[in-house]
């Protein structure tokens, strides 16, 4: 995305609350790119963790490892 879409998503968010007359909250709308943008952006966080623990290395399934491998498993 460029740098401008950025800012509008931002601005986007930035906007107040708007309800309907019940009270209700309506969503702001977003196109399926900004909202593809947006997880992506909440998952930043969950990514670096899974990498500072699995050493930045993508570690095999489960079922594809080894007994020797899974036996040297830090869990």
């Amino acid at each position: 995305m460029t740098h401008t879409e950025i800012k509008e998503i931002h601005r986007k968010l930035a906007l107040p609350t708007i309800r309907d007359g019940s009270g209700k909250i309506i969503p702001t709308e977003f196109s399926e790119k900004e909202l593809h943008f947006i997880i992506f952006e909440m998952m930043h966080e969950m990514r670096e963790e899974n990498r500072r623990k699995s050493g930045r290395v993508i570690q095999k399934h489960w079922n594809k490892m080894s007994n020797e491998e899974r036996n040297n498993l830090e869990l």
